[in-house]
């Protein structure tokens, strides 16, 4: 969850509301806030999937359209702004995209609003720098045309933004506080992506911090270059949408900026809306209603979009619109979650039983195991933290960072279980029967002991106890595991073939979940 404050005032300026309608009207669209008297702020509760409202402007865009139905129709002025991306950068971080912003009157205020919308940007839609990084510039330091390629390490060295002095790259990455936060994404590289202009100036080392230099953006400053520099170039061309809109609505003028990427040209940004077919039938089918065109459309337009015949135009900085359903939200949104009424089904269904491991069941609960249920999605950290990261599949364009991959295994989440539970009684006992994905999908179970002191073979009763009861006739051999201690790691085999792991956790895993008894878990494929 992203919390957006601002002074109630400076909103009334952008859009004439009162108090009253700015709380209610975020609310109604889906953004609980609330009106501190003390402080005379407008707190906002955002989730994901609505970036563009981590600016002021562009919450006071989303109200003007709620409201009076305005809607925002955003313009490129055509320039000879070049930026040059080198073909070494390619394997590293190999997109980037850029626009000049011209006629801007930034005030403290604003320039705190603008370092705070990066942030967020980078934080959930960047991934923490991972997915791209943000670069503002003083349009005035810097001489085009700029490029964007590899230097090597021991060459880069520059005077980085908020920092006492010029510094190597080594020292960036080991002192600065954006080193420390971010350096990692660079460990181990002979070269480094930097920005430079035609005067040789290093602007910025990619994606950890610009240049004193070149990349401190004042009150003074009237013009800007923006550049979003990342693995993901859709990512990366919707941060720029929505940072340049923002600066749009600020009274800027946009700008064209050539990206050069050899055999490839092309002008950014691109803020021509996206479109859409308008299936009014699709949208009274989900949501159960009679909507007629017209009021599918006033709904639409309520929600920043306009209509053209049988087309929908989606605004440019809506990174979130990637299908019809994110319309048919809309128009639920529009229309008012509390005005529909609840009906039941006109159908008949007795419903069957999906549950096949009856039996497992049975048996785990004999031996004093409560079951738990964790969703197949989970955080990529914490599966690389048990050694399993080579397993994983990533999610391109995840709504959070607690849901970022699928997981390989069960045992991330069943530490977490004790985790969670550290505080109750001991022994604590758990078991799963859940979905993962490893090469394929595949069904597994998974059970967990955690007590002050445990001995190996009172653990592997259980496990003895279970194949028993299941009839099947299985050995252990002993192998080595990042998750398990060395000589209380085990795979479990069925006819010379592994069908699990077994073991004791390493004290050092369980400390970074602030677990201070022995853990020991078992996992066995079902399938």
């Amino acid at each position: 969850m992203v919390v957006v404050e601002f002074l109630y005032d400076e909103m009334k300026k952008l859009t004439g509301l009162t108090k009253d309608q700015v709380v209610d009207g975020l609310t109604e669209l889906g953004a609980p806030c609330e009106y501190e008297s003390e402080t005379k702020k407008v707190l906002v509760e955002l989730t994901p999937n609505r970036p563009d409202w981590y600016s002021m402007e562009g919450m006071s865009r989303a109200l003007k359209s709620y409201y009076k139905r305005e809607y925002n129709k955003y313009s490129v002025k055509e320039s000879d702004y070049r930026v040059i991306v080198d073909k070494s950068v390619a394997k590293i971080r190999p997109f980037s995209v850029c626009a000049v912003v011209k006629g801007l009157k930034f005030t403290d205020e604003r320039i705190v609003d603008m370092v705070l919308l990066q942030e967020k940007l980078l934080g959930t839609l960047g991934r923490r720098v991972k997915r791209f990084g943000i670069g503002i510039y003083p349009l005035h330091a810097i001489k085009f045309p700029i490029k964007y390629t590899m230097m090597k390490a021991k060459d880069v060295k520059y005077h980085p933004l908020n920092y006492p002095h010029e510094a190597s790259a080594k020292e960036i990455l080991e002192k600065h506080p954006k080193g420390l936060e971010n350096g990692h994404i660079l460990k181990g590289l002979i070269s480094l992506p930097v920005f430079v202009d035609a005067k040789n100036k290093i602007m910025a080392l990619i994606p950890i911090v610009n240049s004193q230099e070149t990349g401190k953006v004042d009150v003074e400053t009237k013009d800007v270059f923006v550049e979003v520099t990342g693995t993901d170039m859709n990512a990366c061309k919707a941060a720029l949408n929505i940072l340049v809109c923002t600066f749009a609505d600020m009274d800027g003028t946009v700008h064209s900026v050539e990206m050069d990427y050899g055999i490839n040209k092309f002008d950014s940004p691109d803020l021509e809306p996206k479109k859409m077919a308008l299936d009014i039938g699709e949208i009274n089918k989900i949501l159960g209603m009679k909507l007629t065109k017209k009021d599918v459309e006033e709904h639409l337009i309520r929600m920043g979009y306009k209509i053209e015949g049988e087309t929908v135009l989606i605004p440019p900085y809506r990174a979130d619109v990637l299908g019809i359903i994110d319309i048919v939200e809309d128009v639920a949104i529009s229309y008012g979650y509390n005005n529909f009424e609840p009906t039941l089904p006109d159908f008949f269904s007795p419903g069957k039983a999906v549950r096949v491991y009856d039996k497992i069941d049975e048996v785990m609960r004999g031996m004093g195991f409560t079951e738990t249920d964790t969703f197949i999605l989970t955080n990529e950290n914490k599966i690389r933290n048990l050694g399993y990261g080579k397993k994983m599949k990533t999610i391109l364009n995840p709504s959070g960072e607690e849901f970022t991959a699928i997981r390989p295994t069960l045992f991330a989440d069943m530490l977490d279980t004790f985790a969670t539970n550290k505080t109750k009684g001991l022994p604590q006992r758990f078991y799963e029967i859940g979905i993962i994905y490893d090469q394929r999908t595949e069904k597994r179970l998974a059970f967990g002991v955690m007590d002050r002191a445990l001995d190996f073979s009172v653990v592997k009763g259980y496990l003895q106890t279970l194949m028993r009861e299941t009839g099947i006739n299985f050995s252990m051999r002993t192998v080595e595991s990042v998750l398990f201690e060395r000589d209380r790691s085990a795979a479990i085999m069925l006819r010379n073939k592994g069908i699990g792991m077994f073991g004791k956790v390493r004290k050092e895993i369980l400390d970074k979940l602030g677990l201070e008894f022995d853990v020991y878990l078992c996992e066995i494929y079902l399938e």
